[in-house]
């Protein structure tokens, strides 16, 4: 008889242990639909932006206090972009960006600074790509088509050997 009282042991001990194992399964399954954010590209620090003082801050001085920018035009006079953005991607969707901060720096023919600018997600226009096609010459075949088509053409030579 011992040996049934271990087994009922037993199964008392996996009956308290089922409502701690579900429990860990959907935590887990919680938190894998938890969403993963990826801060890509300059890391804004908006007390440097009290060090620019226009007309007087070169464009030297804002490499050095800012590092690189994240891209520089010489388009209408020189400028500086610096550019942060924030996506959120949830479960199995694509990325989607949800914040985006971009700050413009433009300066003078004498590389010093002549204003400055926040811009954010809301300021983005949103260009959208037409995806056209130009037509070959020719007549498009189906698959079947250029089978048959293929057909009569086994025995024949082929184009160009006068052998």
């Amino acid at each position: 008889m011992p040996h049934i009282q271990q087994v009922k042991a037993d199964s008392k001990m996996t009956q308290h242990k089922k409502p701690l194992l579900a429990t860990a399964l959907l935590g887990a399954a919680l938190l894998a639909c938890a969403p993963v954010i990826d801060n890509r590209g300059y890391v804004f620090d908006d007390r440097l932006l009290e060090t620019l003082q226009k007309d007087i801050t070169s464009m030297n001085a804002v490499r050095d206090t800012f590092g690189s920018p994240t891209t520089v035009t010489s388009l209408n006079g020189d400028a500086f972009y610096y550019v942060h953005s924030r996506f959120v991607t949830e479960s199995y969707r694509a990325p989607r960006e949800v914040d985006r901060k971009v700050l413009a720096l433009y300066f003078n023919s004498n590389k010093k600074l002549t204003d400055y600018a926040v811009y954010g997600l809301e300021d983005g226009i949103i260009v959208p790509i037409v995806s056209r096609t130009t037509q070959s010459q020719g007549i498009e075949l189906t698959i079947v088509e250029q089978l048959f088509e293929n057909l009569g053409r086994l025995g024949d030579e082929a184009p160009g050997s006068d052998l």
